[in-house]
């Protein structure tokens, strides 16, 4: 599955966000673009197994355009 995302750009001073709109509380960030993708990949594979071992739905991926 791929969930849609929200890339917060950074700069010199503060990192690169990126939220997963159908996980809630599921954020990752990076130094840069590349690292913060790296972490929300981590971010959405954990957010996934800890809603299964708690026993919990996941939430199937809207639409880009949602």
């Amino acid at each position: 599955m791929r969930y849609p995302i929200v890339i917060e750009p950074g700069n010199d001073t503060t990192a690169w966000g990126v939220v997963v709109p159908d996980l809630p509380g599921c954020f990752s960030a990076g130094d840069t673009l590349e690292e913060a993708m790296i972490q929300a990949e981590e971010a959405i594979t954990a957010w996934i197994e800890v809603a299964l071992d708690a026993g919990e739905d996941i939430p199937a991926p809207s639409s880009i355009d949602a």
